[in-house]
Formats: C-alpha cells, structure tokens, sequence
C-alpha cells in the first residue's frame, strides 16, 4: 500500500486501517469500526489485511535503504 490516505469507508475523515478483502470488493476501516463490524466482517471477507504493519513495515525498509519519496 501506497502513503496515500485512505479514509474509513464508515466514518471517511479517520484513516483505514484495516482491509477488508471480499469478492464485492474491498472495505477499508478504522480500528474503532472494524471493531464494531469484526464479527461480520470475518464471516463476509475472505481476508483481512492489517493495513498498520504494511506501513509500519514500508517505513522500516525506506530507512533501511535510506530512500524517499
């Protein structure tokens, strides 16, 4: 995932930390709302990707390798 902001497809203004992969297509949520639909989610989605390790992970590698955006 890119540095672009994607925002909760509930709330919109709080940033997507959670993806919510089904084949309808992907949800994108906060942690206070994939909280509140956890259990739904998890029957309706094949997958759901914590979106705060790919940056925890990302930003890791770009110091690591010294680059920028």
């Amino acid at each position: 995932m890119s540095n672009r902001f994607i925002g909760c497809d509930k709330c919109v203004t709080a940033k997507a930390l959670y993806q919510a992969k089904g084949l309808a297509g992907d949800l994108f949520f906060c942690s206070h709302h994939y909280n509140e639909f956890k259990d739904a989610l998890d029957k309706w989605s094949y997958e759901v990707v914590d979106l705060s390790i790919e940056n925890t992970q990302q930003e890791k590698a770009e110091v690591t390798n010294g680059s920028t955006y």
